[in-house]
């Protein structure tokens, strides 16, 4: 998801400038692949809408001399590439010895913790959650914090230790530029401008809240 909110954003800042210019979206094999049908169909109409091109010609094997070349053997030069090729845990943990998921992420407990070596806590997207998959979404990492904090100190303390729910379905809102967004939370889903209002004055809030 990320490079889909990039592509929008990207194109509305170029808009807004007088250099010709086009952003093309190479989104795997599918945009948004792992997204209901639904959020997949209204992103690509509003990138569309923002003058993003979406090409699905599979994923990305090298780049040399701003030539992208994919595993499909579509190739393709451009000028300026970001790349947003999704969150993937360090190799470390693994190459330490611990146990990891299938991703490669540090393998923990409902406590949020290593089994194997219990001095050793974990959060965020650089773990696997040991009793579900969890997608690798900032709400599980705010969700995580307290009570990862809890037991870092309890465990010091020798105290009992919390154990960590990821709750219930969590609310997805994609910013795609102009603003526009896409926002779902179970069956209900909305896109366009108030989209993207609720999601900026959830952003602007939690950003307060830590000033």
């Amino acid at each position: 998801p990320a490079g889909t909110e990039v592509a929008g954003n990207v194109s509305e800042l170029l808009s807004k400038s007088s250099y010709p210019s086009r952003v093309v979206l190479y989104a795997g094999r599918a945009l948004l692949a792992r997204f209901p049908r639904a959020v997949q169909n209204s992103s690509r109409k509003l990138l569309k809408k923002s003058g993003v091109i979406i090409k699905e010609e599979g994923h990305l094997l090298s780049i040399q001399d701003n030539c992208l070349r994919f595993d499909s053997g579509f190739e393709e030069q451009a000028d300026f590439i970001l790349l947003a090729t999704g969150v993937h845990p360090s190799p470390f943990f693994a190459e330490a010895g611990l146990r990891t998921g299938p991703e490669g992420g540090l393998l923990v407990n409902s406590r949020l913790q290593c089994s194997e070596y219990p001095e050793i806590f974990g959060g965020g997207d650089c773990i696997c959650f040991e009793d579900q998959p969890l997608d690798k979404v900032g709400v599980y990492a705010v969700r995580e914090n307290p009570v990862l904090f809890h037991n870092l100190k309890a465990f010091l303390q020798e105290e009992a230790l919390q154990d960590f729910d990821p709750g219930g379905d969590y609310l997805l809102i994609f910013n795609l530029g102009n603003g526009l967004g896409v926002l779902r939370k179970k069956w209900f889903q909305i896109s366009g401008k108030l989209a993207f209002m609720i999601k900026d004055w959830i952003d602007r809030k939690f950003i307060k809240d830590f000033k």
